[in-house]
């Protein structure tokens, strides 16, 4: 056994860096990729006019809104202000990541709205823009995309992204 490892040492090398290169590229928080077939939870609430509607994640705070199919068109592509909409889904980490950052942009940011889509949720709207990892922040003004990012982002960047 001794002489095997003698003559293999390289190979066990290389096979120990492979492993911990693998190991730091699993950790890192990128996107989340959203699987190809959605995964459509059944936890929405029906109103007293019989629209359904997403309750709000326990981790919402402050002033970000929740839009569902229904509302989207209201409280995204109607709105007079700069809307920042986070497609995102309770099981990603890098979403749960960014959600306290959300909220205080939500609650600093004058003159524009924050607005989250559960992927799960709403598939058809993650669908209609191009949604495929998430966290995905779109700004909307006057109905339409003017800025774009997947992943993590900074308080100040996504300040910027609504000016």
């Amino acid at each position: 056994m001794r002489v095997w490892f003698r003559q293999n040492w390289h190979i066990l090398g290389v096979v120990a860096m492979l492993t911990l290169i693998a190991g730091f590229s699993l950790g890192r928080s990128g996107p989340c990729l959203l699987p190809t077939a959605s995964r459509v939870s059944t936890s929405t609430q029906t109103l007293p006019n019989g629209e359904e509607t997403m309750p709000p994640s326990a981790d919402s705070q402050g002033k970000v809104e929740h839009a569902t199919a229904g509302t989207f068109d209201q409280l995204v592509l109607e709105s007079d202000v700069p809307v920042l909409v986070d497609f995102y889904a309770d099981w990603c980490g890098p979403c749960r990541m960014l959600s306290p950052i959300l909220d205080e942009v939500a609650n600093e940011a004058n003159g524009a709205r924050v607005v989250k889509v559960n992927v799960d949720q709403a598939p058809q709207l993650a669908a209609q823009y191009g949604v495929s990892s998430i966290p995905s922040l779109k700004v909307f003004k006057r109905g339409e995309v003017v800025a774009q990012h997947v992943g993590l982002a900074d308080k100040a960047y996504l300040k910027s992204m609504l000016e």
